[in-house]
């Protein structure tokens, strides 16, 4: 079957909002300039978009999907004929946007993501109906639901907009109006009036007639002292709401839910995000501090999935990214009753410091040596070079020691966690079983130290790997043989 013929207007729709400012530099900012690059550039521009238009169109006609069983099957014949089969067993896990556009349709789309790499790694429907997503996730998690298309041709041509399907499960999580207020200044979200005044300014700055005589204007202001205090003040609280206005529409309806078998994760008001994903494909878990963060208690926790999760400026594999730490190690193990947090864990002996102080900082050596060789003079102060390379040298030293101090490790069962990093930390938890490489290593220095490094690799689609740096060998023993075990059991099932 066809997608849905508003995929067409949605992808335009795509297309206008990322075309929207190279239009807007080229055509308005740039449009009178006649140096050539900005003069073909144009010319590009438009070839590009036409191109774009022609694909849009041709591929709705060319590009068609069914299902049984057991898997999807995807068809495109634009310009080569290619046809996918994606197994239900290999979806890692749901996510369904639902943006502005979509509202005013009352659609959303979906994607199903695998553990595969490659182009052919996820399935998105960029505009189905909402009964309709529901039966495909529905019909992927059971791996046996059937129906047949014209059924869901018929559902797919009656562009009635629906209620969202009601979420199954217990409510584990929302946030309080106190905690998002927190929120709000922790992830300093009111710095964003920052980016657009300078937009703002960039902007007026094109349309100023003589932008010279406007050059003494900050000297008028900062003598006047009384409009000055009042411009701050007026700054600071539309800096302040704005921040507020942002935080509350990202996570005012951040929800946290469960059944016995998924955890669903929705978030935002304007743009919504719904996040799926069973229990047992958690490949581990992640903790991330900032020093921002660590502050005020906070920790952000992520489900690490095999298969691949967007990019966004809030991951929506997020469990809340501002949650007190008490809050955040109780949240987990009831979401997730098969991880139990250990709080107590080791930490490295002195060894391990001398380690990283005395290990070669790279980016250090390297910055150096361009600074020696420019000698750049900033204000005109010719000692600038060796200046910026001590304070750089510093900073290399004070994360090394930080990450001595928050590094702590340990083994409980089947489980194994470790903290570790300087000023931004994080709490890496995962399971034997979902480990599928061990490798540890020495250096030459680190042997005069008795430590050693290791890392652990689980699946995704780009394996991720985990890193800590100058464990004593006793640990290393221990985590060998703690790991050999697990192949151990293996063979005597196998």
């Amino acid at each position: 079957m066809r997608y849905h013929p508003l995929t067409i207007l949605f992808r335009i729709y795509q297309l206008v909002r990322n075309s929207f400012v190279l239009v807007l530099f080229l055509f308005v900012i740039k449009g009178q300039s006649e140096f050539w690059l900005f003069e073909y550039g144009r010319y590009a521009l438009i070839a590009v978009i036409i191109w774009r238009i022609i694909y849009i169109f041709s591929s709705w006609f060319t590009e068609t999907y069914q299902w049984d069983d057991h898997s999807f099957h995807l068809r495109k014949n634009v310009f080569v004929k290619q046809t996918t089969t994606i197994a239900f067993s290999k979806i890692q896990n749901v996510t369904s946007h639902t943006t502005i556009f979509h509202k005013l349709f009352g659609y959303t789309s979906i994607t199903f993501e695998t553990a595969m790499d490659g182009i052919d790694d996820s399935i998105t429907f960029d505009f189905v109906s909402k009964q309709h997503a529901t039966f495909l996730k529905e019909l992927a998690q059971n791996h046996s639901k059937k129906s047949t298309v014209n059924d869901v041709e018929e559902k797919e041509s009656t562009p009635t907009p629906a209620k969202e399907p009601e979420q199954k499960g217990v409510i584990y999580f929302t946030p309080s109006k106190r905690e998002l207020v927190r929120a709000s200044f922790t992830s300093l979200s009111f710095l964003i009036i920052i980016p657009i005044i300078t937009k703002l300014y960039e902007y007026a700055a094109q349309l100023l007639p003589n932008p010279e005589q406007y050059n003494g204007l900050f000297y008028q202001l900062v003598e006047n002292k009384l409009l000055l205090f009042i411009i701050i003040v007026a700054a600071v609280l539309i800096a302040v709401i704005l921040g507020l206005i942002k935080t509350f529409t990202r996570y005012g309806k951040y929800k946290i839910s469960a059944t016995d078998t998924h955890i669903f994760i929705k978030k935002g008001m304007m743009n919504e995000s719904h996040f799926t994903i069973e229990k047992s494909k958690v490949q581990g878990l992640e903790f991330q501090q900032s020093m921002m963060k660590r502050i005020f208690g906070l920790v952000e926790v992520r489900l690490i999935s095999a298969g691949k999760i967007a990019e966004d400026s809030v991951s929506v594999n997020s469990l809340y990214p501002f949650l007190s730490m008490q809050r955040a190690y109780h949240l987990v193990e009831t979401l997730l009753p098969e991880y139990s947090l250990e709080k107590e864990m080791e930490r490295l002996p002195l060894a391990s410091l001398y380690s990283k102080l005395f290990r070669p900082s790279w980016i250090w050596l390297i910055a150096t040596a361009c600074l020696a060789y420019f000698k750049p003079a900033f204000l005109q102060i010719q000692s600038t070079w060796w200046i910026v390379s001590l304070l750089l040298f510093i900073l290399v030293v004070v994360s090394r020691v930080l990450d001595y101090v928050n590094t702590q490790y340990t083994i409980a069962n089947d489980q194994i966690q470790w903290w570790h990093g300087g000023f931004t930390n994080q709490l890496f938890v995962t399971k034997k079983r979902k480990v599928i490489e061990i490798c540890c290593s020495q250096t030459l220095l680190q042997k005069i130290w008795n430590v050693a490094s290791v890392s652990t690799m689980n699946r995704s689609s780009t394996p991720r790997v985990e890193v800590i740096d100058d464990v004593p060998l006793d640990f290393l023993k221990k985590l060998t043989a703690w790991y050999a075990a697990h192949d151990t059991q293996m063979n005597k099932r196998a």
